[in-house]
């Protein structure tokens, strides 16, 4: 299956559930795999027949910057969903979000979903 990796991306904005967490600006790092069939682009060589790597960074920053969701389950969620809706020609996505040095015995902990357009739950819970 044909796919879209994007590794490392690193989005700051204020997420957390206690007090402290949410005066600060934190370091999240995202990893994306999204599948897409990148068999056009593979033969024309043309921007337009693929997805914009840099439109999905933005879209993603963006959706967690903005909502500053105090788990980063939920921050995954709200990357899924953008990406879901604004590219209908994804078929599916895998989303890990990492959370740096926020436990001192730990480089980073973090969590991973993967979604299927075909199930993926919009429902935001908000």
């Amino acid at each position: 299956m044909d796919a879209i990796v994007i590794e490392g991306l690193k989005v700051n904005t204020v997420v957390g559930c206690f007090n402290w967490e949410r005066q600060i600006t934190q370091p999240l790092l995202l990893d994306l795999t999204i599948h897409n069939d990148l068999q056009k682009a593979a033969c024309s060589d043309e921007l337009e027949d693929t997805l914009n790597y840099a439109q999905i960074c933005e879209l993603a920053a963006q959706s967690i910057q903005t909502v500053q969701p105090k788990l980063i389950e939920h921050a995954a969620h709200l990357v899924l969903k953008i990406l879901f809706e604004t590219f209908p020609t994804i078929e599916s996505i895998i989303i890990t979000i990492r959370k740096p040095a926020i436990i001192a015995e730990a480089h980073s902990v973090g969590i991973r979903l993967e979604r299927q357009r075909h199930n993926f739950c919009t429902r935001t819970f908000e």
